[in-house]
């Protein structure tokens, strides 16, 4: 049966009419019972509440007339004192101290039995001539207590002499509320006794109503902790009286209220809740019971509509799946017969569905190894969901690939057909297998990666190579590569990179293989070459490639190689222990002189842990103060002057002896330790410095290394404030080598070192490639000729005129020329002639330690007669 939307609707509302009706009536009923419930605690609320009000009077009431009685109390024992002929006697004529306090006649018992804190008496010039504190006689004035209220209530008892009376007050001393009497001293009743001109004496009475004693008043009178406010909760909660003080500001007194209406509340509310909670269960089972029968009967009307929907939603929706999903459906009967094909099945394959339909399932899908049809019959044995991976061929003769999905169709127990989906894989099959190449292969030069190659050497070693035919191993780094990526960029370095691999490749045969492992790192696997002669030729064939000259745009750029040549079984069989050595022997290929190869020998394993252990003995040499610094002179030629020297570093090794420089600075460049032996050279070469005379200066060589750190500034002025020497009286001697490789770097680093004031000087000039340029770019002091120019000079006039010639180029550009290895007397003296500025060399003199140098300081010079001693 179909119904329309608007008699489903109507059917709806007729079935949903008693839910609806049975719905209000329970809610009417709930409302109106929790309504009596919460008038009922609200009333008992009231009554509570009236009852706490009404005790709260009381307790004030009684509060006010105990506090008032107290006061009545003081008042008429003061009278009875005050009004006292003995008192007149012993307190106003003359003070009595024996009397009043030893006798007790007005003593300690004021404060033992009436507990009065205070007892004055004021004469008639106002000063106060008797007092007890406490019970204790003391000399305080009233003022201490009353302040400024003390001599109006002098004045106000005076003023009651005539009618014999006293006064009474209620005061706060401090933060204790009291109450204090005053009456004039009197004759009282007994005639004929002595007169005094003047006012009369008053006596005052202190009741101070401490937090003690003002618990046990209130308790006096059934009144329980009363108290003097003090906390936060007493401003709010507790019940008060206010009491009148002399300057108007009132005395709160506080107490605990007895609050019967509480006691109330304790036990009806209770009681009240829980009736509430049970009249609520039993609502709500009542109210759970009348919604169930009045909901079972309304399923009864929308039971056949729900049906009528699901059977329409579920159409619907196979529908919508069928056609909006990416696989398409089909559906063949007993014999493999086509029998329905979703319209999707069009738009994945170009066909027309009523073309196939009729046509066996093999005419559509086809498997490499068996027919479609014979796997989809073989689906009831397996009781469990599979697939195939097969194909099909699309309108346009496009081979796509495909996954197939089946299942039975029974009927009486019998198989009626199959149906199932198909999937096209196409595209995830050819993302896998691309994913699974960049996986393998470098993603820049489309080289293997080192995965792939680590898998190819693994399968080649497994193949047991023989000396006769070894497998080669060329691990290769190009040379000065990383200017190209300084200079041009990064998208200039990664085209020479690509070309690179294209060379490598085309020396290569089939089956060999070259892998880039990163940067400009390569490794190269070569097989079937018989002898060394053909490994030196195909390691000649690559250097070759390489060294031909790149061009980016219009510009040529020419690069290097080093190699280094491993073989199997030759010199190892496991690929990792074969990966190591032929970087062995490309480590010794650099450190060489690059551009060349070289053959791993068991020699350079050895060096190189020669090499780790000189590393080792040289981190414990910084820590351990094994390094020296010598100082070789260097004097002023024209005055014949010593103006200074040159730091020169040794490395005293505890079992080597005294290890020169050039064994160990290289090692320090490479390993990055050249930092830590330079920060200590400048602090020990200016801290030593600082015991010469302050014309002379120091000499350091600084390394390139050190140049491109960046922070080389700020590391020379902190050795200059570490030791305190002048910034003018140091000297730094920089290769002109460090100038080539980054221009405007190192410029911008010199003129940071000569904000700080130091000098700097080129260090072997003539040996780099300088330039007239250089010289007048870069802010240098001075220069120091390269020693090679020394060798034949003076007596080669080639030599000779040389030497002049650089002095006369440092003139020209303001500089100190310095020259170096002056090593004979000729050599001295026709460099006197010349107008050299300054000579340093083994015959002015050797380096030496300082005790040896400061004791130089102290000799004549006499440059020219006298050779330095060795």
């Amino acid at each position: 049966m179909n119904f329309s939307p608007l008699q489903t609707n109507l059917v709806l509302t007729d079935g949903q009419k008693s839910t609806f009706f049975t719905r209000r009536l329970l809610m009417s009923l709930s409302l109106l019972m929790s309504g009596v419930v919460l008038l009922s605690m609200l009333m008992v609320v009231g009554i509570a509440w009236r009852q706490n009000e009404s005790s709260i009077r009381q307790e004030s009431l009684l509060l006010h007339n105990g506090w008032k009685d107290r006061r009545q109390d003081l008042m008429k024992n003061i009278r009875d004192y005050a009004f006292w002929g003995e008192a007149w006697n012993h307190l106003h004529l003359n003070v009595d101290t024996d009397w009043a306090y030893d006798q007790q006649n007005l003593g300690p018992g004021l404060f033992s039995e009436f507990h009065y804190e205070g007892v004055f008496v004021v004469d008639g010039e106002g000063r106060t001539r008797y007092s007890v504190i406490n019970g204790q006689l003391s000399d305080l004035p009233v003022e201490s207590w009353l302040g400024t209220h003390a001599a109006p209530l002098v004045r106000q008892a005076r003023a009651l002499l005539k009618q014999e009376s006293a006064t009474s007050t209620n005061m706060m001393i401090g933060s204790t509320p009291a109450i204090v009497a005053a009456a004039p001293i009197t004759t009282g009743k007994v005639p004929g006794l002595k007169t005094r001109a003047g006012m009369p004496s008053v006596l005052i009475f202190i009741d101070r109503l401490t937090p003690e004693k003002l618990r046990d008043f209130g308790a006096a009178i059934g009144v329980a902790n009363a108290r003097v406010p003090g906390s936060l909760q007493d401003a709010f909660i507790t019940p008060f009286i206010n009491e009148e003080v002399a300057d108007s500001t009132p005395v709160v007194i506080r107490w605990d209220s007895d609050e019967p209406g509480r006691n109330l509340l304790l036990i009806l509310l209770p009681m009240l809740f829980a009736a509430a909670v049970i009249l609520g269960l039993v609502a709500r089972r009542v109210v759970n019971h009348a919604m169930h029968n009045a909901m079972l009967c309304d399923q009864r009307f929308l039971l056949l509509m729900h049906s009528q929907r699901e059977l329409a939603a579920s159409e619907a929706r196979f529908r919508d799946v069928a056609e909006t999903a990416s696989d398409w459906i089909w559906e063949t009967n007993a014999q493999g017969i086509l029998i329905y094909l979703s319209e999707r099945f069009t738009a994945v394959t170009g066909y027309d569905v009523e073309q196939l339909l009729g046509k066996s399932i093999d005419d559509l899908l086809q498997h490499d190894t068996q027919p479609v049809s014979g796997w989809i019959f073989q689906q009831r044995e397996e009781h469990h969901r599979q697939t195939l991976r097969c194909y099909s061929v699309s309108a346009g003769g496009e081979t796509r690939i495909c996954t197939l999905v089946t299942k039975v169709v029974e009927g009486n127990g019998q198989i009626a057909g199959y149906r199932g989906t198909v999937s096209d894989v196409t595209k995830e099959v050819e993302d896998q297998a691309r994913i699974h190449y960049l996986s393998q292969h470098d993603a820049l030069t489309g080289l293997p990666n080192r995965l792939y190659m680590s898998e190819f050497l693994l399968g080649r070693l497994q193949a047991h190579p023989t000396a006769e035919r070894p497998l080669v191993l060329i691990s290769l780094d190009l040379d000065n590569f990383k200017p190209i990526n300084d200079t041009w960029g990064h998208a200039a370095g990664d085209s020479v990179l690509n070309e690179v691999s294209l060379r490598l490749r085309s020396v290569l045969k089939a089956g060999d293989l070259v892998s880039r492992q990163g940067g400009d790192e390569f490794i190269v696997i070569v097989s079937d070459l018989a002898n060394e002669q053909e490994i030196n030729n195909c390691c000649r064939a690559l250097l070759n490639e390489i060294c031909r000259p790149f061009y980016l745009g219009q510009q040529e750029i020419f690069i290097g190689a080093s190699m280094g040549i491993a073989l199997a079984p030759k010199d190892a069989m496991q690929a990792e222990e074969l990966l190591r050595l032929a970087d062995i022997a490309l480590y010794k290929s650099k450190r060489e002189g690059r551009n060349r190869w070289t053959w791993y020998s068991p020699e350079m394993a050895e060096h190189l842990v020669l090499r780790r252990e000189m590393e080792r003995g040289l981190r414990k040499a910084i820590v351990g103060n094994e390094l020296r610094l010598y100082y070789q002179p260097r004097y002023g030629l024209k005055n014949a002057r010593l103006d200074g020297a040159e730091a020169l570093i040794r490395w005293e090794h505890p079992d080597k002896g005294l290890i020169m420089p050039d064994k160990f600075i290289g090692l320090a460049e490479e390993t990055g330790l050249i930092v830590e032996i330079s920060d200590w050279v400048l602090t020990r070469a200016c801290t030593d410095a600082l015991t010469w005379p302050e014309a002379m200066y120091v000499s350091v060589n600084i390394s390139p290394v050190e140049f491109r750190s960046g922070n080389l500034a700020k590391r020379v002025a902190e050795a200059l404030a570490r030791s305190g020497l002048a910034a003018g009286r140091l000297e730094l001697e920089i290769t002109e080598n460090i100038t080539l490789e980054n221009p405007q770097s190192a410029l911008e680093v010199m003129q940071q070192l000569k904000k700080l004031g130091v000098k700097l000087t080129v260090d072997d000039f003539g040996a780099g490639h300088a330039s007239l340029g250089y010289l007048k770019t870069f802010p240098f002091d001075g220069m120091k000729m390269d020693r090679s120019y020394m060798n034949d000079f003076p007596h080669c006039s080639q030599a000779a005129s040389i030497v002049e010639g650089i002095i006369g180029l440092g003139k020209a550009f303001a500089l100190t020329v310095t020259a170096e290895g002056v090593e004979t007397r000729e050599q001295l003296q026709e460099l006197q002639a010349i107008a050299c500025q300054e000579g340093q060399g083994y015959y002015l003199g050797r380096p030496m330690p300082l005790e040896r140098f400061s004791l130089l300081l102290n000799e004549p010079v006499t440059l020219g007669i006298r050779k330095q001693p060795v």
